[in-house]
């Protein structure tokens, strides 16, 4: 069976853009929970000085849901056309706008939810994005097992109280020395404490040997939905 097919994105928006996005954001939201191939779909605003700009996740059983699916709902088209008429993008108006960044994924491992989590469909959840790049394509396999092996030693040890509520290993198609590891938290205070943790020190030093590069987003959840569909790998 197919993996699950993911992209992240982190559209640079305007000063002043986000309240509107909260509400651009709510009608995809909904619409993509409707979706046949549908899956997740979590947004939230930058934490860093950027902080119009939005960060997201989104998921579907396969790519055509993106890149078919999608874009061609009646809400994502009108949306489309507020989105543009507000100008809530930083430099250039349009779906081929430079601000939008978008990575597309495999899923290779890792999780999205815990099923002992009570809160694994929080809304406001804290979310780090690691972006690596290894400096040959040849290492990246390698990269990729050190993420799923560490993904999935977390997902045991949490329990329902455990800080960790998603540690998904992405897969970048286009580029091949990319990887991403996609970190949920319950909040940013629970995120300080496990990035200051020895596991998850540990585990970026041994990351970092084979890495020649590494770019961290961090945002703020405001709305959306994981992993409607059961799991596939």
């Amino acid at each position: 069976m197919a993996p699950k097919f993911y992209v992240v994105a982190r559209v640079e928006s305007r000063e002043g853009a986000l309240p509107i996005w909260r509400d651009r954001i709510t009608s995809l939201v909904d619409v993509s929970a409707s979706e046949r191939l549908g899956d997740s779909y979590y947004w939230g605003h930058s934490l860093g000085p950027d902080t119009d700009t939005i960060i997201g996740l989104e998921g579907y059983t396969h790519p055509v849901g993106f890149f078919m699916g999608h874009f061609e709902t009646d809400v994502f088209k009108a949306q489309t056309k507020l989105i543009d008429g507000d100008e809530l993008l930083k430099t250039q108006q349009g779906l081929d706008s430079p601000d939008y960044d978008l990575h597309h994924y495999d899923l290779e491992g890792g999780w999205l939810k815990r099923a002992d989590d009570p809160e694994k469909d929080s809304k406001t959840s804290h979310v780090s994005v690691y972006h690596f790049w290894t400096a040959e394509e040849s290492q990246r396999p390698e990269l990729l097992k050190k993420l799923v092996a560490f993904a999935d030693g977390l997902k045991g040890t949490q329990g329902p109280s455990g800080p960790v509520q998603s540690a998904a290993v992405l897969k970048e198609i286009r580029h091949p020395t990319m990887a991403t590891f996609w970190l949920r938290t319950k909040n940013t205070d629970a995120y300080n404490d496990f990035k200051s943790s020895a596991p998850f020190t540990k585990f970026l030093e041994d990351v970092k040997k084979i890495t020649a590069n590494t770019k961290v987003l961090e945002s703020q959840a405001f709305n959306g939905h994981l992993e409607l569909k059961p799991p596939q790998i």
